[in-house]
């Protein structure tokens, strides 16, 4: 009988003791290390070619073909290829890009190679995030660029 009473009393002492234990060291513990910033998950979108015909002194010179992507955050649904109230992108940058390459004085088609493509993006960006009143376009990219003289193109 007394064994049973001292079996219990070291089982209250066990179980005190865990309890104040665990409860010592959950309290003293060091703060939780703070989760760092997650890292923004970016996707980029291809954008069907382009072909911007390049006239120079009242004559077809040839044409300027590029291929474009650009950079938005994965998670934001407002972009993408329509539907469900989500802006069309990829015309946005297509418009805007073919506006840009028809218009611009600079393009020396002779040398190309010349051409400032970083200002070309950072221009693009602006625009078409101001045409689609919002920032979801992060950066515009350049997969392809060349100019094709029109004696180049089979008839």
């Amino acid at each position: 009988m007394l064994r049973m009473v001292l079996i219990g009393i070291w089982a209250c002492v066990v179980t005190l003791a865990s309890t104040y234990g665990a409860s010592y060291w959950k309290s003293h513990r060091g703060a939780p290390a703070e989760e760092a910033p997650h890292a923004e998950k970016l996707e980029v979108k291809k954008v069907k070619p382009i072909t911007v015909p390049i006239i120079s002194e009242g004559t077809l010179k040839g044409y300027v073909s590029a291929e474009f992507a650009y950079v938005v955050e994965a998670s934001n649904k407002s972009h993408g290829r329509g539907g469900d109230g989500a802006v069309d992108a990829d015309s946005y940058v297509m418009d805007e890009a073919f506006r840009r390459l028809y218009a611009d004085n600079s393009l020396d088609f002779r040398h190309i190679e010349k051409y400032d493509l970083n200002s070309l993006t950072k221009e693009l960006t602006k625009s078409i995030n101001q045409r689609l009143g919002a920032e979801l376009v992060r950066e515009t990219l350049v997969k392809s660029f060349a100019f094709v003289p029109k004696d180049d193109i089979p008839h």
